[in-house]
C-alpha cells in the first residue's frame, strides 16, 4: 500500500495542532517516562519507535499555528490518541515502504544487499532513541567542550561548567516535586480515613472537593497535568544562578510555540537543541530532563564543528575516546593489564591502544569519526552507509589486524615509542598468549551494521570477527562485569560468544547481545543452531535494572544513596 508521506505528515500536524501544548507536552513528558515499565501503559501500545514518535508528536504541536487559548483543547479522548497513534504508524509505514520492491522485477542479488544493510540503519538512526546514561553524557560534555571554554563563554554567554551545573540543578526538580507533594508522609490522613471523616460529617461525594486535604489536591492535579513535575519559574533558577547565567541557558535550550515548516518524521527535531518549552510568564517546561544534556551537547557541538575549531575540537575528541578507552579497561583489570597506548610496531605503524594481561591481548582501535545521516532513499543511502563504514569500522579492523596478524603467526612483535623505531618498549612473545581480540570502540553506534558486521566487513581468511563496539556500551558492559564479579576470563568467553553470533543476529542495540550473555535468555541450542536470532529491548533490561537500583558504578553517578534505598523513582535524567 502506498503512502502519501506530506500528505499523512500535515495531517497529523493539524490534527495535534488542536492541543494547548503546555498539557500536551506534559502529557508527552508522562508517557516518555513509562517507556521502560514492563507493561507499557494503554497510549504507549501500538507504538513502534515511542520515544521518537512521542518527539516528533511534540514538535508538530510546538510548530503548529498557534491559536487563542480558548479555541485550544486541553485534553484528548482516547479515540483521539487512538487516531493520532495510527497516523504516526502509518507515516512510518511509508518511510518503510521506499525499502520494498515496486515489482518483482526489482528484485536481484544487488538490489536486496543494498535494503538489507540501508533499511536496519535508516530504522536504527530515526527510531532508536538515546541509549546511554546521563552521566556518560555529561562526562562528554565536559571533557569534549572545556578546552574551549572560553570561545563557548563568548558566544553563549555562559561556560561549558555552568551548562552543566544548572542542568544537573534542573534535574533534581522532579524528584523533588514528587517529594515535597506526592509521596505520602508520616502522620498524613489515608484516602480511607479522609471518607470515613466525610461520611461521618454526612457529606455528599460532589461537596468532599473544599475538604481535601493539601495532598491529595496536589496528587489530583498531577494526575490531571502529569507535566507539573517538569514545569518551574525563570526566579528558581536566578535565585541559585544569577539573571545573566541563567537567560543564557534559556536563551540557547528554550522554544516557544511557534508556527514554523517542520512536517516529516526525518527532519530535524527542534527538541533536540531547544527541549525547553516557554510557557509564559517566566514559566518553563522541559519535555525529557535527559534531553537537556543532549541539548547542551548538540548545541556545543555546532558551535565547536566550524571552521575556526574543527581541527582542535576533532583531535581533543580522538584523545578522549582513546582516554575513556584506557580507563574503563584498566579499571575492569584492577590497573593489572600492561598497556601500550599510540605505539608503533617494527612495521613502522601507528597502532591505537593494545591490552596484554595474563595471555590475554586486546588489540584495541578508536574510531571518532562522525555518523552520517542516513538517505531514505536506498540507491543513494547505501554508498553514504558504505562510505561511514569503511572510514570507521572496516579501517579500524584493518589496523587492528597488522597486530593481530602477528599473534595469528606467532610472530615476535616488536614495540616502539615513536615512529622512527628508535626507542624500544618490548618484545611481545606471542606464541605465550592463548587469545587475541581485535575490538574496534567507536564513538557513536552505527545500528545493526555494527552489530552485525557479517554484511560489510571484509576479514581476512584466518581470522576471526572483531567486537565493534561504541564506548558507552563497553562501560557499560565493562561495569556490569564487574558489579557480577566476573574477571578477564568471562570476558575472554565473552568475545569468543560474540565472534559466532555475526550472520545470525537481528538487533541494533550492542548491550542487547552482552545481556543475553550475562542472563543466559537464550538457550544454548538457538545459540548454537543455524537460525537467525531476533532480540529485543528487554534482553538489556539488567543494566538498567543495575542502574536505577544500585548504580553502575559510572563516574559522578547520580541518585546513589536513593538507589540503594529502593526509594529511586527515575523521573529525572534517566
Amino acid at each position: 500500500m502506498e503512502i502519501d508521506i506530506e500528505k499523512k505528515s500535515q495531517e497529523l500536524k493539524e490534527y495535534v495542532g488542536q492541543y494547548e501544548s503546555t498539557k500536551f507536552l506534559g502529557d508527552i513528558t508522562f508517557l516518555i517516562q513509562h517507556i521502560r515499565f514492563d507493561k507499557p501503559i494503554k497510549n504507549l501500545q501500538g507504538l513502534s519507535s515511542p520515544q521518537r514518535q512521542l518527539f516528533y508528536l511534540a514538535d508538530l504541536n510546538i510548530t503548529s499555528e498557534p491559536k487563542q487559548k480558548s479555541k485550544l483543547k486541553f485534553q484528548y479522548s482516547d479515540e483521539e490518541f487512538e487516531h493520532i497513534k495510527s497516523l504516526l504508524n502509518e507515516i512510518e509505514l511509508g518511510y518503510n515502504n521506499f525499502f520494498y520492491p515496486k515489482n518483482e522485477s526489482e528484485l536481484n542479488d544487488e538490489w536486496t544487499m543494498k535494503r538489507m544493510v540501508a533499511m536496519p540503519t535508516f530504522l536504527s538512526y530515526f527510531n532508536q532513541g538515546q541509549l546511554n546514561y546521563e552521566e556518560q553524557v555529561i562526562e562528554r560534555v565536559i571533557d569534549y567542550f572545556l578546552p574551549f571554554d572560553n570561545e563557548i563563554s563568548k558566544h553563549f554567554g555562559i561556560g561549558v561548567q555552568e551548562f552543566v551545573d544548572i542542568y544537573n540543578f534542573i534535574d533534581t526538580f522532579p524528584n523533588e516535586y514528587l517529594n515535597e507533594k506526592i509521596n505520602p508522609k508520616e502522620g498524613q490522613q489515608t484516602w480511607e480515613e479522609f471518607c470515613d471523616e466525610m461520611k461521618n460529617k454526612n457529606l455528599m461525594p460532589w461537596e468532599w472537593n473544599e475538604h481535601l486535604p493539601e495532598h491529595y489536591k496536589n496528587l489530583f492535579s498531577f494526575i490531571s497535568d502529569n507535566g507539573q513535575t517538569h514545569r518551574y519559574s525563570k526566579q528558581k533558577l536566578v535565585d541559585k544562578f544569577g539573571e545573566i547565567k541563567t537567560s543564557a541557558f534559556l536563551n540557547t535550550l528554550t522554544c516557544k510555540r511557534e508556527k514554523t515548516n517542520f512536517l516529516y518524521y526525518t527532519e530535524t527535531n527542534i527538541l533536540h537543541y531547544k527541549p525547553i518549552f516557554d510557557i509564559g510568564n517566566e514559566e518553563f517546561q522541559a519535555i525529557e530532563m535527559k534531553q537537556i544534556i543532549h541539548a547542551i551537547f548538540n548545541n556545543l557541538f555546532q558551535f565547536c564543528d566550524t571552521p575556526i575549531l574543527r581541527e582542535k575540537f576533532y583531535k581533543n575528541r580522538g584523545n578522549k575516546l582513546e582516554d575513556k578507552i584506557e580507563q574503563v579497561f584498566q579499571d575492569f583489570f584492577n590497573n593489572k593489564a600492561s598497556i601500550f597506548k599510540g605505539y608503533y610496531t617494527q612495521d613502522g605503524n601507528e597502532q591505537d591502544l593494545l591490552f596484554l594481561i595474563d595471555g590475554l591481548a586486546l588489540i584495541i582501535e578508536a574510531k571518532a569519526s562522525k555518523r552520517d545521516e542516513p538517505r531514505r532513499n536506498p540507491e543513494m543511502a547505501y554508498p553514504l552507509i558504505l562510505s561511514n563504514f569503511e572510514e570507521t569500522i572496516q579501517k579500524g579492523y584493518d589496523q587492528a589486524y597488522r597486530v593481530k596478524g602477528k599473534f595469528l603467526d606467532r610472530e615476535i612483535l616488536k614495540i616502539y615509542n615513536d615512529q622512527k623505531l628508535q626507542k624500544h618498549l618490548l618484545d611481545v612473545k606471542t606464541k605465550n598468549y592463548h587469545s587475541s581480540f581485535s575490538i574496534i570502540v567507536t564513538l557513536e553506534r552505527f545500528g545493526q551494521i555494527q552489530t552485525d558486521l557479517n554484511e560489510l566487513l571484509e576479514i581476512w581468511d584466518d581470522d576471526e570477527f572483531p567486537w565493534s563496539v561504541c564506548i558507552d556500551d563497553l562501560e557499560v558492559f565493562l561495569l556490569q562485569l564487574k558489579k557480577l564479579g566476573k574477571s578477564k576470563s568471562d570476558l575472554t568467553k565473552f568475545l569468543k560468544f560474540r565472534e559466532n553470533l555475526h550472520g545470525r543476529i537481528i538487533t541494533a542495540d550492542e548491550l542487547e547481545i552482552c545481556g543475553v550473555f550475562l542472563n543466559k535468555s537464550i538457550d544454548s541450542k538457538t545459540l548454537n543452531g543455524n537460525k537467525t536470532i531476533a532480540l529485543t529491548p528487554d534482553h538489556s533490561d539488567i543494566f538498567d535494572e543495575t542502574y536505577q537500583r544500585k548504580g553502575l558504578g559510572l563516574k559522578n553517578e547520580k541518585n546513589l544513596e536513593i538507589k540503594t534505598s529502593n526509594k529511586y523513582l527515575p523521573f529525572g535524567g534517566y
